[in-house]
């Protein structure tokens, strides 16, 4: 069994390469543009020399017009209807037992985490729970953000260039931004960017002084001299880590580049993963958010990232052409309540493809070395929906599907299936929240409103069942 970072001990024989590694790393000197680049990366690798622990990183993935609970159980397991369940019960699956929108993510089922039964009344309902399904509050229809949500929450206290970033896809793909999942306090909502052009330019933009970098356009090129300066000082195992971070900037920006400077003579030369970045249609943007959540976790631009799909009742309304889906969400949602075959067909057409994008993420995450592992060691994917089971939900039931590593959450190809409200057992979302909170470090046992007149335990602290 791999010992930890934080438990190795440099030698005599290597304490002053390391030592000095260190002391390089702590006072670089870089440019403007380069600290903005490079000090997270380097950050990163000056933790790893003083054997401090990884950052922790979380995705959310939160997909508009509720999830049925079905599509998400695995096939060996009978689910248990909502007012049956009279203690939580825990089982196992394998990734032959994935039902067919989970499989995707088959190779990553001893990394997965099934919750079914908790509630979230005190979210309200309706077609959407907008911020209150990161909150713990309910908007009524969106329309009051009382508290901060809970992506923000995990992303302040890290020392990382974004707090968190929330990006989305709308049905009013006329929009950039839209306002519906993500805040940092009583309202103090945080924009959806829904433009993977304009996520792009947020994140990777040209930055710097005007006077010096004004024929720079692209960050990279600002920073070819940092990136000397710093791989002459790094060991063989750093220089190869600092590649790998780089490389993430690199794919994108070859991306856009040939997006900005596109003239329509020539558009049938550039590739098509390239006009994603141009495109309307929701397949191809929410692709490519994907690809832009997953840059800014693996560079350390950011340790939170929200993708926010379709959510709130103005925007989840979205047809999934290019899936081979002609409805849109609002019409399957409807028809999902007298099961009818294309409806439930399409459904899980669609969150199939979700989880083909958060496959690749894994994927991703799952090559970068990290300390003793990789990355996909200390990274959550929590997937869910912002009307919890159904298109017009009460939130008395709310799945879950967690994914990926945290040294603190336990998963394992398991699936937990909770007490009916009324029994022994039962647990809310704030104790899903609370548990995420806990695994960042940060104790927080009461996050969100409450429903008063609830026994102590059932809305407070971490699920035990999950937190180590």
């Amino acid at each position: 069994m791999k010992k930890n970072a934080s438990s190795r001990k440099p030698t005599e024989g290597n304490y002053d390469k390391l030592y000095s590694r260190h002391e390089f790393l702590r006072g670089l000197s870089l440019s403007a543009a380069g600290s903005v680049l490079l000090n997270p990366l380097v950050g990163k690798l000056s933790a790893e020399v003083k054997g401090h622990s990884q950052p922790m990183r979380l995705l959310f993935v939160i997909e508009g017009n509720g999830c049925p609970p079905n599509q998400v159980h695995p096939t060996n397991l009978n689910l248990t209807p909502i007012g049956k369940r009279l203690q939580t019960v825990e089982e196992s699956f394998q990734a032959k037992d994935l039902p067919k929108a989970l499989k995707p993510v088959s190779d990553y089922a001893n990394r997965m985490l099934i919750l079914q039964g908790i509630s979230g009344r005190i979210c309200g309902g309706g077609h959407s729970t907008y911020f209150g399904a990161l909150g713990c509050f309910n908007t009524r229809e969106g329309k009051h953000v009382l508290g901060p949500t809970l992506d923000y929450e995990l992303g302040r206290h890290n020392e990382t260039l974004f707090k968190n970033i929330s990006l989305g896809i709308s049905q009013r793909s006329h929009l950039d931004i839209v306002f519906n999942s993500s805040a940092a306090g009583a309202n103090n909502p945080i924009g959806t960017i829904c433009n993977p052009q304009t996520a792009y330019q947020r994140m990777f933009s040209p930055i710097g002084d005007r006077k010096n970098l004004a024929v720079k356009t692209h960050l990279l090129d600002y920073v070819k001299e940092d990136i000397k300066s710093v791989k002459r000082q790094l060991g063989s195992v750093e220089k190869d880590k600092l590649d790998r971070y780089l490389s993430a900037y690199e794919e994108i920006g070859q991306r856009h580049s040939a997006i900005a400077d596109l003239d329509p003579e020539f558009k049938n030369r550039i590739d098509p993963i390239t006009e994603k970045y141009r495109s309307s249609n929701p397949v191809d943007r929410l692709e490519c958010h994907f690809e832009l959540a997953t840059s800014a976790l693996v560079t350390g631009l950011t340790n939170v990232a929200t993708i926010a799909s379709g959510v709130g009742h103005q925007d989840f309304s979205i047809v999934f052409d290019k899936l081979g889906v002609g409805l849109e969400k609002h019409s399957i949602g409807h028809a999902l309540y007298n099961k009818e075959p294309v409806a439930v067909e399409a459904s899980e057409k669609i969150r199939e493809f979700h989880f083909e994008l958060i496959a690749r993420t894994l994927k991703k995450l799952a090559s970068i070395p990290e300390g003793d592992g990789t990355m996909l060691e200390n990274t959550l994917v929590v997937y869910l929906s912002d009307a919890a089971n159904e298109h017009h939900t009460k939130c008395d039931e709310w799945p879950y599907v967690i994914l990926g590593g945290n040294p603190r959450v336990k998963l394992g190809g398991r699936c937990l299936t909770y007490a009916d409200f009324e029994n022994k057992g039962h647990r809310t979302v704030n104790a899903i929240h609370n548990t995420l909170l806990h695994s960042f470090g940060h104790p927080v046992n009461d996050f969100g409103f409450k429903i008063p007149g609830l026994d102590h335990g059932v809305q407070e602290g971490p699920l035990s069942e999950i937190f180590i």
